[in-house]
């Protein structure tokens, strides 16, 4: 289709209040559907967000960065996420048996109540804004913090001396290539 063609229709479906259409002479055009277009396809600009807060260590224990970067958008349509869940991105290989490399993202929701046994957990960990990711295990006064990754050692802790931030509920791979271990 001559790019004229392709032109016209655009400009009629912005006649039409269906799209925003910007371009200059000769160069890449800007297409971005209206809240009329997108309900004319039957969806809805209106998604729930979740907010990239920071970093989270999967290794070595490191700051607990809570500044918002940006938001994520349609994530409810692979994953089961809940108002107030937020994602981190990983840095550091201690979670690689379970798929988990560095610059993947992490879905994390907050809880109040103990991780169970076993279960994957964002942890406050004593030191200075320190928190990591790591499998919970409670046992008589103390936590223990587990890698997936036998160059990480355990993590013991006094129950009082860590905080739960949350439990994992969901991850998103970056098509990082992977390396056979």
């Amino acid at each position: 289709m001559p790019r004229q063609n392709v032109r016209i229709y655009l400009k009629a479906l912005q006649d039409h209040a269906l799209i925003e259409y910007k371009a200059a002479e000769r160069h890449t055009a800007i297409v971005r559907a209206t809240d009329k277009g997108f309900a004319l396809l039957g969806h809805s600009r209106v998604t729930l967000s979740l907010p990239i807060i920071g970093d989270v260590a999967a290794g070595q224990p490191g700051y607990a960065d809570e500044h918002i970067e940006g938001y994520a958008t349609r994530l409810q349509d692979v994953l089961d996420i809940h108002e107030g869940d937020f994602l981190l991105r990983v840095r550091g290989e201690s979670m690689l048996g379970v798929g988990i490399y560095p610059g993947d993202f992490v879905v994390i929701r907050p809880m109040q109540t103990e991780p169970l046994a076993g279960e994957i957990a964002l942890v406050a960990v004593p030191g200075d804004n320190t928190a990591t990711l790591k499998r919970w295990h409670r046992n008589n006064g103390t936590v223990t913090l587990l890698s997936e990754n036998p160059d990480y050692a355990p993590m013991t802790f006094p129950t009082q001396d860590v905080l739960i931030q949350g439990c994992l509920v969901g991850h998103i791979g970056t098509g990082r290539s992977r390396q056979a271990r």
